[in-house]
């Protein structure tokens, strides 16, 4: 970075050089000028930047998912070391990085809502916007107010230095990375205490109807096994004791370099780490769920035997017009499968209501699916139709009254559900990782291997292990005494 008192002998190259309009929308386009790599260097060696006022305040927001959330760490660790100060009040922030979210409507809409409630209260800060709602609908969110910069998925790893270029001069259009190429990132802390995420590769290859996803994150593709080992070692050098990895087709980590077992063998060089006590996997498609993996599972304790594997539907011309790859006795027989062979594994699912054409009875076949399978906990999705997607043509929507009725049920039956697991560890000790969440004074609340919520008296300290004693449930909460430290 190039001193103060230096910047007015500095020389900015013509193929740099055009009029600057400070605080406009910018975005960095595909083109057949340099690539922004040897862009960005040039910049760093020639340019004034946007901090060179430290101490700024930034504010990140993310919404939607584990990868997202991720992502931002990632985005909070390139400002925190160049010395901006995070602040967790919009009316303190001289700069809002809004990660965005875009499976559905809600999402957009929410992104929108944020950005506008952030300028009024700031209207001199900056915003920049980033994540998948950015990729499908860069127009739309550059014409709010208050927008400096939208920065796609795939230049996340350069985020700060983009914004810095583009609040001290404007570019010719940069060589955008490829969206079948994995995008460098990396972290060496989280933000939450208890837990770390770990994203080990992006996009997806499957084409769901009704998803977006694959449309704004590409191919899936994978990254490189020994990063993701080293990255596990230094969070866990950090105090972290349980790493969740995640990505957006969890089970295709690998399948692009032509490795189908690649998560197996990470998993298992993963378990040998000194002081890592839990790994955990985020969702993960049916047809991903491999015997080996199931095997993995089984036979290494610091597996978590819980996994979150969406089922969308327990009907299986429903599932047909999703194009999701499989039917309802492929998922109730991977259930049992799983079950079988993993002792206490508990499950949880996504269930989408008022897909197109759904009849009452193709949703009670869902809930069928449902009692036989007994997830722990449900993640209920309305129906969002989606620009862009096959589902998007399709005529025959449930509106209204009816989605509401059938949401309804729903919960009444995540809630029996729940109470079933839940019922089966009574009189049972578990390892309970704690958490920050709140809860009333002298009690703490945690996480088991297998995702049960459990709260128990003690000292609410965040990250610690302890052996609880299961004597009473209270609505999502196991209720529990501590044995001792685990």
């Amino acid at each position: 970075m190039i001193p103060r008192e230096q910047e007015k002998n500095t020389v900015i190259p013509a193929r740099f050089r055009r009029e600057s309009k400070l605080g406009s929308p910018t975005h960095f386009r595909r083109g057949t000028s340099s690539s922004s790599r040897k862009v960005l260097r040039a910049l760093s060696a020639s340019a004034k930047t946007f901090g060179d006022d430290r101490g700024q305040k930034v504010r990140f927001k993310t919404l939607g998912c584990r990868l997202n959330q991720y992502e931002t760490q990632a985005i909070r660790e390139q400002f925190l070391n160049a010395g901006y100060q995070e602040t967790e009040t919009d009316g303190e922030a001289d700069l809002l990085v809004l990660n965005t979210c875009t499976v559905t409507n809600e999402s957009d809409k929410e992104s929108r809502y944020l950005i506008r409630k952030f300028h009024r209260e700031n209207p001199d800060a900056k915003i920049v916007v980033t994540g998948c709602y950015v990729e499908r609908n860069e127009a739309e969110i550059k014409s709010l107010p208050g927008v400096t910069l939208t920065v796609l998925n795939r230049q996340k790893s350069e985020l700060f230095n983009l914004l810095e270029s583009c609040t001290s001069l404007s570019l010719t259009p940069a060589e955008l990375p490829s969206k079948r190429t994995y995008t460098p990132l990396h972290i060496s802390g989280f933000k939450e205490k208890t837990r770390a995420f770990i994203k080990i590769q992006d996009g997806c290859n499957h084409a769901c109807s009704f998803c977006k996803v694959v449309l704004v994150r590409g191919p899936a593709r994978s990254r490189a096994l020994e990063e993701v080992v080293e990255e596990a070692k230094r969070l866990t050098g950090q105090g972290f004791g349980e790493v969740v990895l995640t990505g957006i087709q969890l089970g295709s980590y690998g399948y692009d370099l032509k490795k189908r077992q690649m998560l197996r063998d990470l998993i298992e060089r993963l378990s040998l780490i000194n002081g890592l006590r839990r790994i955990r996997l985020s969702s993960i498609e049916p047809t991903d769920v491999t015997d080996e993996l199931i095997e993995i599972m089984a036979e290494n304790n610091k597996v978590c035997s819980h996994l979150h594997i969406p089922l969308q539907s327990g009907d299986d011309q429903i599932l047909e017009r999703m194009n999701r790859r499989y039917r309802r006795s492929f998922f109730r027989d991977l259930i049992q499968k799983i079950t079988l062979r993993v002792s206490d594994f508990v499950l949880t699912t996504d269930v989408m209501i008022g897909f197109p054409g759904e009849s009452t009875e193709q949703f009670e076949n869902t809930v069928g699916l449902l009692v036989e399978t007994q997830p722990y906990k449900l993640h209920i999705f309305p129906y969002s139709r989606r620009e862009g997607t096959r589902a998007a043509r399709f005529s025959d929507l449930i509106h209204g009254t009816e989605m509401n009725r059938r949401r309804d049920i729903l919960l009444s039956v995540e809630e029996k559900l729940r109470q079933n697991v839940q019922e089966r560890y009574l009189g049972r000790n578990l390892n309970v990782l704690t958490e920050e969440g709140n809860c009333e004074e002298g009690w703490v609340t945690g996480r088991s291997a297998n995702y049960l919520k459990v709260r128990f008296p003690g000292e609410r300290v965040a990250g610690m292990n302890h052996q609880v004693e299961i004597v009473d449930l209270n609505g999502v909460d196991l209720i529990g005494r501590a044995v001792n430290n685990g």
